[in-house]
């Protein structure tokens, strides 16, 4: 019995502690039960096509992301309702994911539904009784919620609630959570929750929660020092061809990132928080925009992968750094770069942001030199002309890599800096065949219903996605 007892309170409450309280928990689990050591239940078997679920999602099998997932299934066995807490970027949906992707390859057919519960207002996601009417207009949860408890059989069926919790909407879901397992509509109709069915919240923190809300789930808290940020340059590397190519760049990774990282989290101040795992993203995205020919060639030395991955690497994690009414933390992080690198040479004048790699001769050129010479257009109002600039050709330097990629790109600035010339500069440049454009402004009053309207409005004539 105290062998069950101990293993029941340790591998019950182990997934929803953090690395900082975890030993002090195995301590208290140590006094209550001393000299007593049993062993985590484990199913060998389930373990191995976790990883080979993980495998087919091009992730990599570290064995703390196996116990996650596995993590996971033990509560999914408690409980119909499950909180996944963690940072942006720790891997919450890839735990889910992979666990999906088990049972799909299990044949189980599983299915979910996944949406973002703050993007549209309570009475798009429960329903609304048209008090006018007496119309009854099904809501977004409702509807999805009914699919999954009319659609036959015991696979799996999982609501994913992939946002931040408020009080607004969680307080609807009590009923749910609890073991009545039924949602009450405004128009007095019940759906109950099938045996297969769960619930499944996706979220940074439990700041916004009732006590009421939060006894009523199982929680798994997923610790950024769980997977890191080798994981995700591994699967990375994976995608690139040349053998001798990846041991090149994962010897570059761990020759510049964890003294960048160490450099960045003490050192520098950014003009918005960019989590660890973002700054690796974008390091990866800019290199596969830079490590393509003619810049790189199969039979090129080492040292051009060093030169376009320390550009990468200085544009990842700098570019964020800004001018402030103190210190300019551009000077900051270049004099602590040079000091701190000496393997690729920067000219002696200037930031390190100051340069660009020149495709031939593979040396560091002040942007100066891809100014082009402006010349006034008369059929073109004045305001909406660009006289080219360092600043300018670099913003633009960095869409032309991103966009035709597919890749996010996201500029920060003060009023009046000009963020929308240079961005609809770009867009007018894209051809109109490949490209559906369309300018919406998001502020506070932006609702979904309105984001609709824009899209549906420029997607008609095409029946094109946008």
């Amino acid at each position: 019995e105290d062998q069950v007892l101990m293993r029941a309170l340790r591998d019950f409450n182990i997934p929803k502690i953090v690395t900082e309280d975890l030993q002090v928990f195995m301590g208290l689990i140590g006094d209550l039960f001393p000299a007593l050591d049993v062993p985590r239940k484990r199913d060998i078997d389930f373990e191995k096509q976790v990883r080979q679920a993980t495998i087919d999602n091009k992730l990599q099998p570290e064995d703390s992301f196996i116990l996650k997932v596995v993590q996971l299934v033990e509560l999914f066995a408690v409980r119909h309702s499950v909180f996944i807490i963690g940072f942006a970027g720790t891997g919450k949906s890839c735990v889910w994911k992979t666990l999906f992707k088990t049972y799909t390859n299990a044949k189980k057919k599983p299915m979910y539904f996944d949406l973002e519960p703050k993007a549209v207002t309570n009475d798009e996601l429960f329903g609304i009784i048209n008090p006018a009417t007496r119309e009854w207009k099904d809501g977004l949860f409702s509807c999805l919620i009914r699919e999954q408890a009319q659609s036959p059989g015991d696979a799996p069926k999982w609501m994913v609630m992939d946002g931040d919790i408020d009080p607004m909407w969680i307080e609807s879901l009590n009923t749910v959570m609890d073991d009545n397992k039924v949602l009450t509509l405004a128009s007095n109709e019940r759906i109950a929750l099938t045996p297969s069915m769960r619930l499944l919240f996706e979220i940074s923190n439990l700041r916004t929660a009732t006590p009421a809300t939060v006894s009523r789930a199982g929680i798994l808290y997923i610790n950024p020092q769980d997977l890191g940020w080798n994981p995700y340059v591994l699967s990375w590397t994976d995608t690139r061809e040349s053998e001798s190519e990846k041991n090149i760049l994962m010897g570059l990774f761990d020759k510049y990132v964890p003294t960048v990282l160490e450099a960045n989290r003490t050192r520098f101040k950014k003009i918005t928080p960019i989590p660890e795992i973002c700054h690796i993203q974008m390091l990866c995205s800019l290199l596969e925009c830079l490590l393509v020919p003619p810049n790189i060639t199969k039979e090129c030395p080492k040292d051009w992968y060093e030169i376009y991955f320390v550009f990468a690497c200085i544009w990842a994690f700098g570019s964020a750094t800004f001018q402030d009414q103190l210190v300019d933390w551009r000077t900051e992080f270049t004099k602590w770069w040079t000091n701190e690198f000496k393997a690729v040479k920067f000219p002696a004048t200037g930031h390190v942001f100051n340069y660009y790699i020149h495709p031939e001769t593979k040396n560091f050129m002040p942007w100066t030199d891809m100014l082009e010479p402006f010349e006034l257009d008369p059929e073109v109002p004045l305001q909406s002309q660009i006289v080219n600039t360092a600043e300018t050709t670099r913003v633009r330097y960095f869409m032309n890599l991103f966009v035709p990629r597919k890749k996010p790109i996201m500029l920060i600035g003060n009023a009046g800096s000009g963020k929308t010339i240079l961005i609809n500069d770009k867009l007018s440049s894209l051809p109109t065949e490949t490209f559906v454009i369309t300018s919406v402004p998001f502020n506070f009053y932006t609702t979904s219903g309105k984001q609709d309207k824009y899209l549906y409005y420029q997607t008609k004539p095409l029946s094109l996605p946008l």
